[in-house]
């Protein structure tokens, strides 16, 4: 009995010894010139989330926030011993207000922040594979543009729709965020004078999965 006892006290101590040992190891680590360096830069190098806007039936995805990992930014420079703000980790915050968790409300836009639209179109389109330029068929994508097709499952998305009669006027009120779509007859003048309106306001072209994505593209930054 006198040995288990004996045993079960042993244990005790290692374990405690180690956890004392671990909290002095972090305190001294905390106490260190980079260390700290790292705290004081992480209380406004932090980038706030941005929640999902809601207006009645129709939704805005927000953006992740991004957080200073302070123990992995200070493993990728404690070798060197040198602050370097290349090196610090951010680990990704979610918006209270988030888009996966209003399944039932239509996307109306992109975040406008990232600055882009997105091109549907209901077939493969020659004239923008010719241009290189990124779009999406609404038959493959995991969104549903109830405009367009009849929804069932999928969170629906608003589109505008531009064909060739009202291509002149979406080309006075084009704003990044817009999600459009492409009528199949659409002339290739016509797809032309729109990429270049895209261009003249400096707007990025994204697919619809980045457009609509909370995820945060200055993570990899």
């Amino acid at each position: 009995m006198k040995k288990y006892v004996k045993a079960a006290g042993l244990l005790i101590f290692m374990v405690f010894s180690f956890y004392y040992t671990e909290k002095v190891a972090l305190y001294v680590q905390n106490q260190t010139p980079l260390k700290k360096e790292i705290i004081t830069f992480k209380e406004k190098g932090n980038i706030d989330c941005i929640n999902a806007t809601i207006e009645g039936n129709y939704i805005i995805p927000g953006i992740n926030g991004l957080e200073i990992n302070v123990n992995k930014s200070y493993n990728n420079m404690k070798s060197y011993n040198v602050f370097n703000e290349s090196k610090l980790v951010y680990d990704e915050v979610s918006p209270n207000i988030k888009l996966n968790d209003y399944p039932n409300k239509v996307i109306i836009s992109g975040n406008k922040t990232k600055n882009a639209i997105s091109i549907l179109v209901n077939n493969k389109n020659n004239i923008l594979d010719k241009y290189n330029i990124i779009y999406n068929s609404v038959n493959d994508i995991p969104y549903c543009a109830y405009l367009v097709n009849n929804c069932s499952n999928n969170q629906k998305i608003y589109t505008t729709n531009i064909n060739n009669e009202n291509i002149y006027n979406y080309l006075k009120n084009i704003k990044r965020g817009d999600i459009i779509y492409l009528s199949d007859d659409l002339k290739e003048d016509n797809i032309i004078l729109l990429l270049n309106k895209i261009k003249f306001y400096n707007l990025n072209i994204m697919s619809i999965t980045n457009h609509l994505s909370e995820h945060n593209s200055n993570l990899h930054l």
